[in-house]
């Protein structure tokens, strides 16, 4: 019986990836999905921009809109799913009713402020 200590290595494995080290096209593979685009900028295109003259209840009442629509997507979801899934579903609704009555809150105490 060998011991495991005894059996050398396989040394062929080893060369073939010691060879791809300086090879041109390694070296351009590495480059492109791990090094960041240098010669370009970061993109400054955004796909929802908030106008400039939005008042702050205005972008509190449409931010409670886009959790009350998230909200009923996320219940529509979870009524549809059974087990580990619908329970994910009903913990993403919990966050949404959440930030909704937070929002909903801050509405209120602006409104009572404003008067």
């Amino acid at each position: 019986m060998t011991s495991i200590t005894k059996i050398t290595p396989d040394t062929e494995l080893d060369n073939e990836l010691e060879a791809l080290k300086d090879d041109a096209a390694t070296q351009r593979a590495l480059d492109y999905y791990l090094k960041p685009a240098v010669s370009q900028p970061p993109s400054e295109k955004k796909v929802f921009v908030v106008c400039d003259g939005l008042s702050q209840e205005e972008a509190l009442v449409c931010a409670s809109d886009y959790l009350r629509c998230g909200l009923s997507m996320v219940h529509a979801s979870a009524e549809t799913h059974q087990g580990p899934h619908r329970d994910q579903f009903l913990s993403v609704a919990f966050f949404f009713e959440s930030a909704k009555q937070l929002l909903d809150k801050a509405l209120d105490v602006q409104k009572l402020s404003n008067r």
